[in-house]
């Protein structure tokens, strides 16, 4: 690639990179910001527009593609709609026009070049050596001894002129750690979901190529933050890639190789409020410690869950502040020294059920949740309670035609507001542990934070512990796809679809049995909260599904018999 053509390529690079943040900069009304950038941009544009016209004989090869004529349209039209203030016509001008041009001259010149990283990673490790020594001398002598080589990791142009890590698996499967179309701006909405002006440091695991990373610092002047990679060839690589080098200079960066992940682990017990832990989560894929990639794994869709849910859990609580009787705190001599029924929706309840309706009623507590509430009632079994923790409008369906009913209602702080506003039953706020505004509304009423454990079931036992009951038993709590069912008769979906992206686990007769990565969550969530509680029998009655480590199995028909 001769000189000119590389100041074309790092030039539409950089242009396709700053037209898509400013086409999104224009979607949300940020007007300030996005005229600026346009400006910018087609001030860069016109600075190599000659260079671009003499090359046309190696662009318009196979067909036309630099014509001056239909170049001289498309600036005029950006123009005008820049001029005549029309931002939704100037911001589609530049999607629909201008970016696939410059996508076109990219993916020529791409087909045209090879790949070559001599020059970036010289560059790289000069810089490198100033602050991670040791690190770069792991990366010479990974340069030097081609026994060292990437064997399981290659680098592919985007076709922004980017470049991306390709992580290739088992079964010649692949993983890209990047977009393949624009990199750059998938790091960008990435960072910004990350990005939170209460924090100052954040810890990230992952590397990648770093376009993440760079975004990130783009975003705040006074962040840090530690990147920890167990890969030694992903480093490599990404000191490779041209543009690292910045992140270096930035002094703000710290990259640390933690191929035994000891030091990310010990890092994470020394966290502050100001500190932020994230995942690039297409590095997970190349974690090959299967404890350390469970775990982090587990973190992310925990991280994820109330990250992405943010906005409706926040409007879910300050709807429901208007709509409930109680705290449910107040119930807690109605539950003392009584067995606990709490009933789950696992596939496995459609065996015993019917069992409660020889329950003394007297002793005993029904708590049924959200999702097995019709199914109770159409088999004449009046719960005494019924609970309800999720957040998402769709699970309104649960109540939907029974909101005439007397049964009182346990609701989570942030459970749908709808189950509150309409139902017409006694209903009980729960405040939870894990989000701010409910630990404050609790403490400020002075009343107990509950832990949730992340579903309707955990949280109900943690009720059940926190309110002193004799027995906590719990029915269709499969938290497994026993029979390759997903739940009971008559309550949600029934069939599984399929087991492409299940694990298996060890049901309650030692025999493996498929689950998901979220239920395995809250089994081990289970086994983790009733650790040493010795004053409350718990016990497993679901007769099928995961085995649960401190639960005790037992047939339903023995444990209300005695």
């Amino acid at each position: 690639m001769d000189n000119n053509m590389k100041r074309i390529f790092q030039h539409n690079i950089n242009l396709i990179s700053n037209i898509e943040k400013m086409v999104y900069q224009f979607r949300i009304q940020n007007y300030d910001f996005a005229l600026r950038s346009a400006s910018e941009c087609i001030n860069v544009f016109s600075t190599y527009l000659n260079i671009l016209l003499e090359q046309q004989r190696y662009f318009n090869e196979n067909y036309i593609i630099i014509d001056q004529a239909i170049i001289t349209e498309m600036l005029t039209e950006l123009l005008n709609a820049q001029e005549n203030q029309d931002y939704i016509l100037l911001s589609d001008l530049y999607e629909l026009k201008f970016l696939p041009f410059l996508y076109q001259l990219q993916e020529i010149i791409i087909y045209n070049s090879d790949i070559t990283m001599d020059d970036a990673f010289l560059e790289t490790v000069e810089v490198m050596n100033q602050t991670h020594p040791e690190l770069t001398t792991l990366l010479i002598n990974q340069a030097k001894h081609p026994s060292l080589q990437i064997q399981h990791c290659e680098i592919e142009y985007t076709a922004s002129g980017l470049k991306t890590i390709v992580i290739q698996k088992e079964h010649s499967k692949k993983i890209y750690m990047h977009s393949n179309r624009s990199a750059s701006f998938e790091a960008f909405l990435l960072a910004n979901s990350w990005y939170t002006e209460e924090k100052s440091i954040y810890l990230v695991y992952g590397l990648g190529c770093g376009y993440h990373i760079q975004e990130l610092l783009n975003l705040d002047s006074n962040i840090k933050i530690e990147v920890y990679e167990g890969d030694l060839q992903i480093i490599y690589l990404a000191a490779a890639n041209d543009g690292f080098v910045n992140i270096l200079r930035s002094q703000r960066v710290s990259i640390i190789h933690d191929p035994e992940y000891k030091k990310l682990m010990e890092r994470l017990q020394e966290m502050t409020d100001d500190m932020e832990f994230v995942i690039h989560h297409p590095s997970l894929y190349n974690i090959k410690n299967q404890a350390v990639r469970t775990s982090l794994e587990e973190y992310f869709i925990h991280y994820s869950s109330i990250k992405n849910q943010s906005r409706l859990l926040n409007s879910n609580f300050h709807k429901n502040l208007k709509n409930y009787d109680n705290f449910v705190d107040v119930l807690v001599s109605k539950f003392t020294g009584k067995d606990l029924y709490i009933i789950a929706a696992g596939p496995s309840l459609d065996k015993n059920f019917l069992e409660l309706k020889n329950l003394n009623r007297d002793d005993s507590i029904i708590l049924a949740t959200g999702t097995v509430f019709r199914k109770l009632l159409r088999a004449n079994i009046i719960p005494d309670y019924v609970i309800v923790t999720d957040a998402n409008p769709r699970v309104y369906k649960q109540i939907s035609q029974l909101e005439q009913q007397t049964v009182p209602m346990l609701f989570l702080s942030t459970a749908y507001f709808g189950f509150a506003e309409k139902y017409s039953g006694k209903k009980y706020m729960i405040c939870q542990e894990g989000y701010p505004k409910a630990e404050e509304f609790a403490k400020k009423h002075n009343h107990h934070s509950f832990q949730t454990g992340g579903s309707v079931s955990t949280t109900a036992l943690d009720l059940g512990i926190y309110f002193g009951c004799k027995r906590i038993i719990f029915l269709g709590l499969d938290l497994a796809y026993t029979n390759d069912l997903v739940h009971a008769s008559d309550t949600s979906r029934r069939k599984l679809q399929d087991i492409e992206h299940l694990i298996q686990i060890s049901d309650i007769y030692g025999k493996p049995v498929y689950t998901t990565k979220v239920l395995n969550i809250y089994r081990k969530w289970i086994e983790d909260r009733i650790k040493g509680i010795s004053s409350i029998e718990l016990i497993d009655a679901t007769e099928g599904g995961a085995k649960i480590e401190g639960m005790k199995i037992a047939n339903l028909k023995q444990v209300i018999t005695g």
